[in-house]
């Protein structure tokens, strides 16, 4: 603080003028109107419908659950699931304020785009599980159709709003390869 006093005071500028608070409320605005937009909606809609599943599911036959969970896959789908279940939201509002900085600041979209890349493969992952929970949970059917129109709609809204996400090479995970073939084959989509 002394040294920012200190330069301050040879660049003229009065110190005690200067109103972090209105740093802060423009910032806090930003952040508000991001929490508040269509796609962390869907997130946060997503991250509830999932918490309300695994609530119902608390509620039902424990010994049908054990049985079900002795399919290593389904272990896999439910891990993959609750892994995700609220990083969507905090991901996507990461990826909105990345690029409300890079305009901003008129910079590489870099750190915006990966977010995105990121939430993209992330949902393909979610839709794959969910595909496999939809064959071993018919008597859920409904919930897990209504949880996958949500995570499609996500989606979609994504790449509205990062249209070259897709197509952001992260280095060590993608490759020319990768890009071009399906996203993690393990958990079939519906």
């Amino acid at each position: 603080m002394d040294m920012l006093k200190e330069y301050f005071e040879k660049s003229e500028i009065d110190f005690e003028s200067l109103k972090d608070l209105d740093f802060k409320t423009k910032r806090d605005r930003k952040k508000e109107l991001i929490r508040n937009s269509d796609g962390v909606a869907l997130a946060r809609k997503y991250g509830q419908q999932v918490a309300q599943w695994f609530d119902s599911l608390e509620k039902k036959s424990v010994y049908g659950l054990e049985v079900r969970l002795k399919d290593a896959m389904l272990a896999d789908c439910l891990e993959v699931i609750q892994w995700y279940q609220y990083l969507l939201e905090v991901k996507l509002m990461r990826a909105l304020m990345a690029q409300n900085d890079e305009e901003e600041e008129q910079s590489n979209p870099y750190d915006s785009r990966g977010n995105a890349k990121l939430l993209l493969v992330s949902i393909e992952r979610n839709i794959g599980a969910w595909g496999y929970m939809y064959q071993k949970f018919k008597e859920d059917e409904d919930e897990i159709l209504d949880m996958l129109i949500c995570l499609q709609r996500l989606s979609g809204n994504i790449e509205q709003t990062f249209p070259e996400a897709r197509a952001f090479i992260r280095p060590g995970l993608d490759d020319q390869e990768s890009i071009q073939q399906p996203p993690d084959s393990r958990f079939p989509v519906p």
